[in-house]
Order: C-alpha cells, then sequence, then structure tokens
C-alpha cells in the first residue's frame, strides 16, 4: 500500500515538474511561424509556474516580444527591469525605447536609451543612440539631437539608419539656423549616396539654405536640379514657388523658358492654406497628416507676417479665386478648414 502511494507521488510529482527546455522549445516553434498568439498562450500559462530566476526573465521577454500591442508589451518589458542581474535588462531596455519612439514619447524614449548609453558597454550601444538622436530631434531638441547623430555616424555600420542619420542631421543644422553646416553635412549624404532616396528633400533644403545665405547662383542651380531631375517629387513645386520668388525679386535674369510652365505657374496666385507652422519640419509633419486624411496636391510654401517666416501647408496654386474657393469649399465638407491665401 505504502509502495503504491509512493509511486502515485511520484507519477504526480513527475507530472507536474515544468518542462523547461521542452516547453520552450515549444513556444519558440510557434514563433518561428509567426504564430505568436499561441505563443503568448503558453508563455502566459507557463509563467506562474516558473521558480527559476533566469527561466522567469526569459519567458517574460518571450511575452513582450510576442504581446499584441504596445502597453503589454511595456508591461513585460518593465517587469524584467524588476528582475536584478539578468541578461535580458539591455534587451528590455532597446525594446521600451523603441515602443517610445514610436508611440512618439520622446521623453521615454530618451531616458530609456540613455539607460544603455551610459553603461561602459552594450551590444545595443549603437541603436540606442539612432533612438536617442530621433527622439531629439522629433521634439525639436537640435543640439543634442546634433551631438547624437554624429557619433552614431561615426560608428554605425547599418548604411540605411546613417542614411537617414545624415539627413536628419543636416535638417537639425538648417532648423538652427547654421546653414553652411547644414550645407557641408548634405554634400557628405550625396558623396556617400548619389542616388539617396531623399535626394529631391535634400535638394531643396540645399536651395533653401542657399537662398538664406545670398548665394542665390547656388541656390537656383539646386531648385533647377530638382525640377528637372525629380518632377514628380512633392518637392518639385516647392523648388517651382522658390524659383518663381527668386525671379520676382530680380535674382534670376535668364531666359524664362528654361524653366517649364514657369510663365502658367507665375499667373497662378490663390491658394487654399490648410496650415502655416514655425517649422519646416513641423510643416512637413502637418503635411503628411493632411495626405492621410485624403487631401491630394498639397505643398509648403513659405510667407511672411510681420516679418516673421512660417512654412505653410497649401493646396493648388489656382488662377482665379473662384477655383480656389471652390476647393476650399470641397475641404468644408471633410471638416477641413482652410482659408484662400493670395500670393503678394
Amino acid at each position: 500500500m505504502k509502495k503504491t502511494i509512493c509511486l502515485i507521488i511520484v507519477f504526480f510529482f513527475l507530472c507536474t515538474i515544468p518542462l523547461r527546455g521542452q516547453s520552450l522549445s515549444v513556444v519558440y516553434s510557434h514563433i518561428a511561424k509567426s504564430e505568436y498568439i499561441t505563443a503568448f498562450q503558453i508563455l502566459k500559462s507557463m509563467l506562474p509556474q516558473c521558480k527559476n530566476h533566469e527561466e522567469k526573465v526569459e519567458i517574460l521577454y518571450l511575452l513582450g516580444q510576442c504581446a499584441d500591442n504596445a502597453n503589454d508589451a511595456s508591461f513585460y518589458y518593465k517587469e524584467i527591469l524588476k528582475e536584478k542581474g539578468n541578461a535580458y535588462t539591455d534587451r528590455a531596455f532597446i525594446n521600451l525605447a523603441k515602443i517610445s519612439l514610436t508611440h512618439e514619447d520622446w521623453k521615454a524614449a530618451i531616458e530609456y536609451s540613455n539607460k544603455l548609453l551610459k553603461k561602459s558597454f552594450s551590444l545595443y550601444y549603437s541603436e540606442a543612440l539612432f533612438i536617442d538622436a530621433q527622439a531629439h530631434f522629433c521634439n525639436a531638441e537640435y543640439f543634442p539631437a546634433i551631438t547624437s547623430y554624429k557619433e552614431f555616424i561615426n560608428i554605425s555600420l547599418d548604411s540605411s539608419q546613417r542614411e537617414l542619420a545624415m539627413l536628419n542631421c543636416g535638417t537639425a543644422y538648417y532648423e538652427l539656423k547654421q546653414y553652411s553646416k547644414a550645407i557641408e553635412q548634405f554634400s557628405q549624404m550625396q558623396e556617400e549616396n548619389p542616388n539617396s532616396n531623399f535626394n529631391p528633400y535634400m535638394l531643396y533644403l540645399m536651395g533653401l539654405c542657399f537662398e538664406n545665405k545670398a548665394q542665390y547662383a547656388d541656390a537656383i542651380t539646386h531648385y533647377k536640379k530638382l525640377t528637372n531631375d525629380y518632377p514628380y517629387s512633392q518637392y518639385s513645386p516647392l523648388a517651382e514657388q522658390q524659383l518663381i520668388f527668386l525671379i520676382e525679386q530680380g535674382h534670376y535674369s535668364s531666359s524664362l523658358t528654361t524653366l517649364p510652365k514657369i510663365d502658367e505657374l507665375l499667373n497662378k496666385k490663390y491658394i487654399v492654406q490648410l496650415a502655416a507652422l514655425e517649422s519646416s519640419t513641423k510643416a512637413h509633419k502637418a503635411q503628411e497628416n493632411f495626405q492621410n486624411m485624403g487631401v491630394k496636391n498639397t505643398f509648403i510654401f513659405t510667407k511672411s507676417v510681420n516679418g516673421k517666416i512660417y512654412y505653410a501647408v497649401g493646396v493648388g496654386p489656382y488662377t482665379t479665386k473662384n477655383e480656389a474657393l471652390y476647393k476650399k469649399n470641397r475641404l468644408a465638407e471633410k471638416n477641413i478648414s482652410s482659408y484662400v491665401y493670395k500670393k503678394p
């Protein structure tokens, strides 16, 4: 009888032992097949039974990876940080930084990335540096953004992120009105990435930099290269507007026939303005939002109000005021506020 009881106890004990290796191998198999919901459910059932510290941390990390929303993922990553001395702390920090950046929580993104940047060594140092730079840049904190971008450019082997870092670094210099440094940064980017997808935006900003430095010949060269090489880019109409402005100001004396459709553009004085911002970065963000709302043919133009320059998002331009009013009414039907602006 005693022997039978002992055998039952042993059998029950063996059945309740968490088979860590086997269970996690099943989880990893589901993850490899992108079956994250199934993996998540298995992991949640394993967590209460877990007594081993290393196993618990690994399960928490996998729960964060398999979670179907940012809040749940963040919860499990933060739980890892409560477990002292584990191998997943840095991974938790970098994932929390990524989530914060994606959800535009710039302060949290900077905080989590700095946890890694302050360490003497971290496998995620370069990635944290890029996130730190991006968060500062998106929050219009351009000086610390430039510092992080510069270091990232010097150490990174990721060509796509390095290219974006150079672009944003140049843009940050432009926003700080350090036009010579912006031109230098963009020129370096052109040398390293002559066929970059960012060329239209970069040419436009370089044109603005030269224009602000009163180097009008160089500004015109970059605007014309943009309109000639990338006629269908969203920045081509912006370059044409700047060329028109330079013509009207008397800075461009060459034959107007070198600029396609210039006579037509000069006659289009009416713009349906959607927004006016203090920086080009904010204007481009607003333009993207309007495009996501279904507004087509948007562009950004500069305007002066009481001596202050604004970057405005508009639709058009139009030859007559009635054409602009018609567009304004169509936008009103979509609950989008606007008003008709006449160029001076």
